[in-house]
């Protein structure tokens, strides 16, 4: 947690039970005094609203005690606030804050931080918006204290924040005046706080009236605008100090927490009051109620200069992905709708729609006629102390079927605008979907889409499904997840909000060495009653000749895929704990072997299945290289691509794809009916047409009276056997050798434990006495923790994997494959295997200092003469070895870079586009064993071994002791070479060759499509790794601290792109 977020917690925590969410730090404008200020969202779990607190620090702040409460505002429908343009130094960014009872200008730094806290406190006000709509008043009685507290310290009425300070200080008549930090147009011409210059006194909300405003509105008649133009435009209302806000009816307990949760949802909705009403009663509305647009931002990024001396672009945020929760769509609601308040993750989140507070209601769906008579069920809580895995075994006695119908689509919009009517795509159907899940690739083609925070696009498009299902029924947002143009939206009726938890999301990309995010997938998890479900949207590599490596994306995916669950002792994949998995999206499979001629007169005729034994993806899933398992209905549509935008033409372009069925839905399940499969020519806008499936899905529903019994069972079998007997197993093995385990080459061997005893038992690895792991980095043990019941048997498997990380200490011989795990029973006797292996040697974890000294390839050196060079260059003759005998740079790194630059200058999407494993590891050995004349594998290949090469250096390319230097000059060309200056000449002359292979590549930037930033990012992150000393301590600094210094290496690169160096 932020050091800034756990004092101001420390200080909400002491008068009430409240919240710290966020909070930053920055100083008031105007503020003679210059002091620093803390602002931040203080959350009441209680009543489910948040306020911004503004605390006057004490620097430096150490404890509660160095801060002293200033103000106080409700986040409520009408907060507003208006994002400037940052300084022209890019560091400070002033925004512009209203409220109906505030205003106030604050400057705060330029980041990602900032960004965040922001977005958070739009979250609240659109929870509190959506609360009005549905005629709940939201609750803020909890800050009254916190207001008197102000007030008894002012001792006196007026409020130093008010907008009359705020204009008489600070008026919009100029430009001039804001030339550091300045709003431009939007602050003078489109001043969003105009109206309080006005003759009217700001606006005011039901959920925001004080006592004595109450009872002046009252005296005189309730709503008469002659009470508003009494007022002076200067002056506000004084607060009593009894204020105290509207006494509104009870609220029925629709209550929703910051991570989305619902604590308790309503039997009944209000009824909207009489828009004639002006009795004083507390559902009055206000004469200007806002909707969510009023929350906006009037930011703009300011172009990056041309002139390669820039650096501005690097203040950006460099992440892509957002995920957002529960939101409802439509106006109309069964039940008062679901919305969420959850911040940014680059994993996804734990999220659960009930608690057992929600047990209290009788939710019977009015068209599900086969459940008619369960008028008893419930969302169902597990209880502590059962094992679930004992619950799973007897689930058929509690648990009866029932059909749902569900929707899934993909579409690859090819970055176009949410501009057509998407009811042909989604409203099709007379029977309308329990659940959609929409899925898009392509979402945004721009640059800044892999740079940025926020996508223009994932709203738009959001926005446009939300309006096409509210045509036909009351739907909640259960995830929305999206990396760079990938994007999963899962939308399920209103109704069914209760049996859904559980729900978890999570992203991979598969670009090169799996960080960029142009290919990959993203995935929503979630368990509907007792069925758990997992929907996957992918978009896979491209190409026609590509097959093998979207083969490998998928793969990847289904491998890299994690889903933690606290109810789990093991994170879930895809394929591994799912009883419903629906993939879809742009596989990119093409029709091979045919010309395009020839496709489109099977099209023509109609000859779909003909033309079917020549898709890649079906030739695939025949010989089990992908899928393995998954179906796919009959494709009775034409292909999906390629079109000319706009029309049903296919491409007339000058490449003239040839048609294919890239846009695919697959599923695996038991219990999954196909009821449709096709495609929607009716949309137009894309090169691809949108695809769409239906299904009817089985569900395990819960007969709750049953699950009683089952449970009430299962605590006194548990009682009897408490004390029968100690737990026993038995191993088939305790010892496990691999041979010659090879550098990026996992091998995996098992072993068998069964459960010997007569009770159930849990039996776990551990650690060792003083180690922190149970095992060493090189092995893998899954699973980590075994249930079993008398006479079970359990699988173990141990893999072996050197990679970047291991490999330099195995090369240099600090480190053997040899460790012994402890296996321990709760409750009994510990058990211990021994696990061994011999390692072979390679390049790749060598240090460049050892690599320099080897005239021959790693693999003609003995393990010996290897560690000798290593430890050499750990002391002074590194520094003193004869130059004769060494190379400037590694011929490992000259052959690669050599490569690279004879055959791949022009090659588009060099160094972002991942190459092939089994590409990589020929190279691997060609670089090992034998120097040939020509490496092995496509270019891409090639790029991505250099990185990897790179990557798993012994020391970086800028060793571990220059690390901090160089990040505190980044932006100083003239200190970075100074210190690149002090490194070892081995390490300057790679880094020197490197940069002049950057400057040659960006020499053809038109035909290879790379640009100086993408580059400097990449290498950035390769040349400057933290020390190990420093890793874990920043990985509890946040995602804004990361990727602040990930800007600070890629500057550092960048100033060497930019500018020729030689010393």
């Amino acid at each position: 947690m932020d050091a800034l977020i756990s004092v101001v917690q420390s200080k909400v925590a002491e008068p009430g039970d409240l919240q710290c969410l966020d909070c930053v730090s920055g100083t008031l404008v105007p503020d003679l005094s210059n002091g620093k200020y803390a602002f931040a969202l203080v959350h009441c779990p209680a009543v489910g609203t948040q306020g911004l607190f503004v605390y006057r620090c004490q620097l430096p702040v150490k404890d509660s005690s160095d801060l002293t409460l200033s103000k106080v505002i409700a986040i409520t429908s009408e907060f507003q606030y208006v994002i400037g343009t940052p300084t022209v130094d890019q560091s400070i960014l002033q925004v512009k804050i209203n409220s109906p009872d505030s205003a106030l200008v604050i400057e705060v730094p330029f980041e990602p931080k900032s960004s965040n806290f922001f977005m958070n406190i739009k979250k609240c006000a659109n929870v509190c918006i959506e609360r009005m709509k549905q005629s709940i008043a939201p609750q803020f009685q909890w800050l009254d204290k916190y207001k008197a507290q102000l007030m008894a310290a002012l001792g006196s009425p007026k409020d130093p924040f008010e907008p009359a300070t705020f204009y008489e200080t600070i008026p919009a008549s100029t430009p001039a005046q804001t030339s550091q930090s300045s709003f431009g147009d939007a602050f003078v011409d489109l001043d969003p706080f105009a109206d309080l210059a006005s003759s009217r006194i700001p606006h005011r909300t039901s959920e925001y009236v004080s006592s004595a405003d109450r009872n002046s509105e009252l005296l005189t008649g309730g709503s008469d605008p002659a009470l508003r133009n009494s007022n002076s435009a200067n002056t506000l209302p004084a607060m009593s100090s009894q204020n105290s806000y509207v006494n509104c009816p009870k609220d029925p307990g629709f209550l929703v927490d910051f991570e989305g949760n619902i604590l308790t949802r309503p039997a009944y909705v209000h009824p909207a009051p009489p828009k004639d009403d002006s009795s004083g009663s507390p559902w009055r509305q206000s004469d200007s109620l806002s909707d969510s647009n009023r929350i906006s931002s009037s930011s703009s990024s300011s172009s990056e200069s041309k002139t390669l001396g820039s650096l501005r672009g690097f203040e950006d945020d460099f992440s892509d992905i957002r995920v957002s929760t529960l939101k409802p769509t439509g106006t109309q609601y069964e039940n008062a709708s679901m919305a969420s308040i959850t911040t940014s993750s680059s994993t996804g989140s734990f999220e659960s729609f009930t608690d057992q507070s929600s047990k209290s209601s009788t939710l019977i769906p009015e068209d599900d006629t086969d459940l008619a008579g369960y008028a008893t069920i419930k969302p169902v809580f597990k209880p502590a102390g059962i094992r679930p895995e004992i619950l799973k075994r007897r689930e058929a006695e509690y648990t009866f079927p029932h059909n749902f119908r569900v929707f899934v689509g993909t579409w690859n919009v090819n970055g176009q605008t949410a501009s057509e009517d998407l009811g042909p795509w989604l409203n099709v159907d007379e029977k309308q979907a329990d659940i959609y899940a929409i899925g898009f690739q392509e979402l945004d083609l721009s640059k800044e889409a892999f740079l940025f925070n926020d996508s223009v696009r994932e709203d738009e498009w959001n926005k446009a499904i939300e309006k096409t299902l509210s045509r036909v029924g009351a739907y909640i947002q259960v995830k929305l997840i999206r990396l760079v143009g990938m994007m999963l939206l899962v939308f399920a009726k209103e109704r069914h909000a209760p049996f859904i938890q559980n729900v978890i999301a999570d992203t991979v990309g598969t670009g090169i060495m799996g960080k960029m995010g142009n290919k990959g997938g993203v995935a929503v998890r979630f368990d509907f009653h007792n069925t758990s479900f997992c929907f996957v949207n992918s978009h896979l590599a491209a190409h026609m000749e590509e097959f093998e490596r979207r083969n490998q994306d998928y793969s990847d995916i289904c491998s890299r895929m994690k889903f933690e669950l606290a109810s789990h002792r093991q994170p879930l994949s895809i394929r591994k704990g799912h009883e419903v998995i629906i993939w879809m999206g742009d596989l990119n499979y093409r029709i091979s072997d045919l010309s395009v001629d020839v496709v489109k007169v099977h099209i023509d005729s109609g000859n779909f299945k003909g033309l079917m034994e020549y898709d890649q993806l079906y030739r695939q899933l025949r010989i089990e290289k992908v899928f393995k398992g998954f179906k796919e209905g009959a494709i009775t549509f034409k292909p999906t691509y390629k079109y000319d935008p706009g029309t049903d033409n296919w491409d007339t372009s000058e490449k003239q794809r040839v048609p294919a069925w890239c846009d695919r839905i697959l599923y695996l399940g038991s219990n999954i009916k196909q009821l449709v499969y096709r495609s929607h020519h009716k949309c137009k806008l894309s090169d691809h047409k949108p695809v769409s499936s239906l299904f009817d899905i089985t569900v395990k529903v819960v007969d709750e009276k049953k699950f009683k019994q089952v449970v009430e069972e299962e605590i006194r079998k548990l009682d009897r056997q408490e004390n029968d007997a100690l737990p026993q197993v038995a191993l088939s093995l305790n010892h496990l050798e691999f041979k010659d385990v090879r550098y990026m080459e996992p091998q995996t061997l098992t072993l068998d434990v069964a459960n010997v005893g007569q009770v159930n038992t849990v039996a776990k690895f551990v650690n060792k006495l003083e180690d922190k792991h149970f095992c060493k980095d090189w092995l893998k043990v899954e699973p980590v923790e075994v249930f079993m019941m008398p006479a079970d048997t359990m699988e173990l498997s141990l893999t072996v994997q050197v990679d970047k990380n291991t490999a330099a200490a195995l090369n240099s011989g600090e480190d053997t494959l040899e460790d012994i795990l402890v296996f321990h029973l709760d409750n009994g006797k510990d058990y211990y295997i021994t696990v061994s292996g011999n390692y072979t040697p390679s390049s790749f974890g060598a240090s460049i200092e050892a690599l320099v000294q080897m005239h021959g390839v790693i693999g003609e050196m003995s393990p010996e003469e290897i560690k000798k060079l290593e430890a050499g260059t750990r002391g002074e003759e590194a520094r003193g070895a004869d130059t004769f005998e060494r190379f400037d740079i590694p011929k490992e790194i000259w052959m690669l870079v050599d490569h690279l630059f004879r055959n791949a200058t022009k090659t588009e999407n060099l160094f972002s586009e991942e190459g092939l494993h089994k590409d990589v590891l020929t190279i691997r050995d060609s670089l090992d064993i034998g120097m040939p004349e020509e490496m092995p594998g496509n270019v891409h290949s090639v790029a991505e071994t250099l990185l990897m090469f790179l990557e798993s250096l012994r020391e970086p390319v800028i060793p571990y002791e220059y690390y901090n230097k160089c990040l505190e000059c980044a932006n100083n060309f003239t200190l970075c070479k100074q210190v690149l200056s002090q490194i070892p000449r081995s390490h300057r002359n790679v880094f020197k060759y490197l940069a002049a292979f950057i400057r040659e590549l960006l020499m053809f930037s038109d035909e290879n499509k790379l640009d100086t930033k993408t580059l400097a990012t990449v290498f950035g992150e390769i040349f400057l790794r933290a020390p190990p000393s420093e890793r874990e301590a920043s990985l509890g600094r946040g995602r804004a601290h990361m990727q602040q210094i990930s800007r600070k290496k890629a500057t550092f690169v960048y100033q060497f792109i930019i500018n020729e160096y030689d010393e």
